[in-house]
């Protein structure tokens, strides 16, 4: 997850920067979570390109919508249509980028849980020896 500064004061151009870091298409990269304080900023991360996929599912809902009633009236444009791509596309990235962080916070949970909670509890800070993929490692309880 990279973090890049976006202005927030102007609506209109959040949404442009939003929709431009879409159509670029390059993804996040898997990262281990290696405290609390990362595992935070992954949670707000998640959270967030959830309600920004919601947001583009809201617009492709209604641009279908407008143009489904524009048709009935002969009045439809291929404007629309374009637009409706390009913001499934974005919805799509996002989803994506959600995907990543869920697994992300999936796997710190597995780690946490398989015996180091007292060690993340106390703020410690997970070494470069312990970032394995805790998901996929073979390990029972008894």
């Amino acid at each position: 997850m990279e973090m890049e500064q976006i202005d927030l004061s102007d609506p209109k151009k959040f949404f442009e920067e939003l929709v431009k870091k879409a159509l670029e298409g390059k993804q996040s990269n898997f990262e281990f979570i290696r405290s609390y304080g990362m595992l935070s900023v992954a949670r707000l991360y998640r959270k967030g390109t959830k309600r920004v996929a919601k947001v583009f599912k809201n617009l492709c809902k209604e641009i279908l919508d407008n143009y489904s009633k524009l048709i009935i009236t002969d009045e439809q444009k291929i404007d629309m249509l374009l637009a409706y791509k390009q913001f499934e596309s974005c919805r799509d990235y996002y989803l994506k980028e959600y995907a990543i962080a869920k697994d992300m916070i999936s796997e710190y949970r597995t780690y946490v849980f398989s015996g180091h909670i007292l060690e993340m509890l106390s703020g410690g800070y997970r070494s470069d020896y312990e970032c394995v993929d805790y998901r996929k490692l073979p390990w029972k309880l008894f």
